[in-house]
């Protein structure tokens, strides 16, 4: 159950846009930041990445500037900075607020803020345990815990999410999932925070985990929390991907556009029971198990762009706009050693019945920049392995057309049940 009162929402968003931003109140401002009055014709935003969510954020009341006419951009937000902001950019009302932390008491410029952002569970007192300490910068994590924590304090549906996202297939595409340096316990606030499209992972793949948050980032953040709050977690195509990986290893229920075909004794009825068994191979040359399937549609039609799709996908790729307007690619997570001293791994695998979607290297090296294990078309992954040798949780890709009832080739575990991925009709 909510805590909140979202009765007035719609009619405080509307006096956002509508009301002479002179009339809008502020908490006082602290010495140091000398803001100036309300304006949108900041002289350091022009050209800008957001100089267009800048001023829509300062047209609504959310961000100032400073008495030099400047926004400051690149200057990092403080705690208690964020507070304030966030405060004025949420439609939720607390039903009761008290002094949240010691060192914030009712004469600080921010108390107010912080006060109400605390008592709508945005701030978690126990992250906290040495004060607030306002004047310290917002990380990025920070900023993702505070919106993933808030929007579960008003919707239960989001604390499951959250739930889901520390499941064991988890697959967050940012560089720090891969390299191991993303905690387990962020999982859920990243993939919150990048499901419900509020925050993304930067052009080289990074989420900037523990990075200072700058003013920029917080106008485009802050614009996006107000499209985001009030909509059901459900309601996230790139969220219900994140929570189907995490929990299953795949997301094509997510997905939609492809379907396990006709499942009987013989055939799988879920793609992700088919993981970690032993593929069939003609000959005993080799042990390979799946362990996740990633389904992306490039050019989507519904407007549905998967979560992943930054990863896998880029128009760069040489084949992007000539072959994948009018097919799905497929991207598999596979594991494989090799029980034979010399397995060429393309020709022996695909010529030992492995499918296509396991021998077939991902064109794209966007992936590259993530981190993660791929079988790259430049040649330099290895072409043969001996006895004992092989590859771990390495990706490869296949694709289908869009046409109905297409498909993947089918695949056999040992035990001869069959994994049968068509188009759905």
């Amino acid at each position: 159950m909510s805590k909140r009162n979202y009765g007035a929402g719609k009619l405080l968003l509307a006096l956002f846009t509508a009301t002479t931003l002179s009339s809008v109140s502020y908490p006082a401002v602290p010495v140091v930041a000398k803001v100036a009055q309300v304006s949108t014709n900041f002289t350091d935003i022009k050209g800008h990445w957001a100089e267009t969510s800048i001023k829509k954020a300062a047209e609504l009341g959310l961000v100032e500037g400073y008495t030099d006419g400047t926004y400051k951009p690149s200057a990092n937000v403080t705690r208690a900075e964020f507070a304030a902001m966030l405060s004025r950019a949420t439609k939720y009302k607390p039903n009761k607020v008290s002094q949240a932390f010691n060192d914030v008491p009712a004469s600080n410029w921010a108390a107010e803020a912080v006060n109400k952002v605390t008592a709508l569970g945005f701030v978690n007192r126990v992250d906290y345990p040495n004060g607030f300490v306002g004047n310290k910068a917002m990380t990025r994590i920070e900023l993702a815990k505070w919106m993933a924590n808030g929007l579960a304090a008003a919707d239960s549906e989001y604390n499951k999410a959250q739930g889901d996202a520390k499941g064991d297939k988890a697959l967050i595409p940012v560089q720090e999932f891969f390299k191991g340096t993303l905690k387990k316990s962020d999982y859920p606030f990243v993939t919150i925070a990048m499901g419900t499209g509020i925050m993304t992972g930067d052009a080289a793949g990074k989420f900037n985990v523990d990075a200072p948050t700058t003013r920029a980032e917080v106008a485009t953040i802050l614009l996006r929390y107000m499209e985001a709050e009030g909509k059901k977690a459900t309601d996230f195509y790139g969220l219900n991907e994140l929570r189907e990986v995490a929990k299953t290893g795949t997301n094509l229920n997510t997905f939609g556009k492809m379907k396990m075909a006709a499942p009987d004794a013989s055939q799988y009825k879920n793609v992700n029971e088919a993981f970690g068994k032993s593929l069939k191979l003609r000959s005993d040359v080799a042990t390979v198990t799946m362990s996740k399937m990633i389904f992306v549609d490039p050019y989507p039609a519904d407007g549905k762009k998967s979560v992943y799709a930054p990863m896998f996908h880029s128009d760069a790729d040489p084949m992007a706009k000539n072959i994948y307007p009018d097919r799905y690619r497929v991207f598999t997570e596979y594991s494989f050693t090799s029980k034979v001293d010399n397995l060429v791994r393309l020709g022996t695998l695909s010529d030992q019945g492995l499918a296509i979607q396991i021998g077939r290297p991902i064109f794209d090296t966007n992936i590259d920049k993530y981190g993660a294990n791929y079988y790259k078309r430049d040649g330099t992954s290895a072409s043969s392995y001996k006895k004992g040798q092989g590859e771990r949780d390495m990706w490869a890709e296949a694709y289908t057309t869009k046409s109905a009832d297409n498909g993947l080739v089918p695949m056999y575990t040992e035990d001869g049940k069959m994994i049968n991925i068509r188009v759905s009709k």
